[in-house]
């Protein structure tokens, strides 16, 4: 029997529109930082708030595995891949996550946002590097304008203060050496996108992610067993709501919107929408932060942007803009993960 209870337009909408799903998911994914540095306002230190927002994410990727089982739809994993899934799964998800954390510390949401978005000129070089992959002249200078957009904005941002200092044995100003922090988790990320192809062609993209994303949360358990504070856990109810919101709202329902956005529009059109990200983060940052909002953080933005849209043509580099904060969608309009 058909379900004959009326839908609500606008739901349905979004629900068929493969393009409106792609630029939900991008503007979920974004907020991602708003809500980690409301956070810190009451004093949450990283490691606790890295471990809230996995273990409220964790029953959602254990579900994953129990429905590709249910399903039979569970792929052998293999002692390599097996080992691959847990490395990469602590270098993207707990690495970079740990370091994006500690970045945004010391600079603005938009600032990290849009070196988190470098990460596809760092696959490019990863691939050259270890690959052989070529880099085309083309190539070179749109990732030499990327590179100046954030030296505009670097440049910008120098007199934005979050009030947290940098270590004393860090001979850097904090809004360096929070790009610094932010810089190495788009390298960890782009290590995560680049060596993983393989592995997720084998398992499929759902049963890939959820494991790595159960070693990142068995990393990060034991960072916190070792360090033995536990009533480090004991905090004020917003912290958790924050963390539920990361965990939930920009982590787990932007990629549902994501991996269908890709079966309807494909990758390409998917990744072209997701740029869409940093300018979403400009404007709530400005609005909800105060954090600067000026003409050069625009021109530095359509910058960067603009520059990773062109990287985004080449065949050999399209790989880099496929996987945006949570979701891997290579090869998922290939039919790796069409079976929802």
């Amino acid at each position: 029997m058909q379900d004959t209870q009326p839908q609500n337009p606008s739901s349905t909408a979004i629900a068929n529109n493969g393009f409106l799903l792609a630029l939900a998911a991008a503007a979920l994914f974004s907020i991602k930082a708003i809500f980690i540095k409301l956070a810190y306002r009451y004093q949450v230190d990283v490691d606790t708030f890295i471990l809230l927002r996995m273990l409220l994410a964790l029953p959602f990727y254990a579900a994953i595995l129990l429905q590709l089982r249910a399903r039979h739809n569970w792929q052998p994993v293999s002692r390599k891949n097996g080992l691959l899934c847990i490395a990469l799964g602590i270098c993207a998800y707990y690495g970079a996550s740990f370091l994006d954390l500690q970045g945004l510390r010391y600079i603005s949401a938009n600032f990290e946002r849009l070196i988190i978005y470098l990460y596809p000129t760092l696959v490019l070089f990863l691939g050259w590097v270890f690959l052989d992959q070529r880099i085309s002249p083309r190539q070179l200078l749109c990732v030499l304008g990327a590179y100046g957009g954030i030296l505009l904005i670097f440049w910008q941002d120098q007199a934005f203060s979050t009030g947290v200092a940098a270590p004393e044995w860090v001979a850097l100003t904090p809004t360096s050496w929070g790009a610094v922090l932010t810089f190495a988790s788009a390298l960890c990320f782009s290590v995560y996108v680049a060596f993983s192809e393989n592995v997720i062609r084998a398992l499929g993209s759902r049963q890939f992610t959820a494991l790595a994303m159960i070693a990142a949360s068995a990393a990060i358990c034991l960072h916190f067993l070792l360090k033995g504070d536990w009533s480090q856990l004991l905090q004020p109810l917003p912290v958790y709501g924050y963390a539920l919101a990361v965990a939930f709202l920009c982590t787990v329902i932007p990629s549902l919107m994501m991996s269908a956005a890709i079966q309807k529009i494909g990758s390409a059109s998917t990744g072209a929408i997701g740029t869409t990200g940093p300018v979403v983060t400009l404007i709530v940052a400005a609005l909800v932060l105060g954090e600067p909002f000026s003409v050069y953080h625009l021109l530095g933005m359509a910058v960067i942007i603009g520059s990773l849209l062109l990287l985004k043509k080449k065949p050999n580099s399209s790989v880099a803009l496929q996987r945006v904060d949570g979701v891997q969608a290579r090869g998922l309009d290939r039919g790796v993960d069409a079976k929802q």
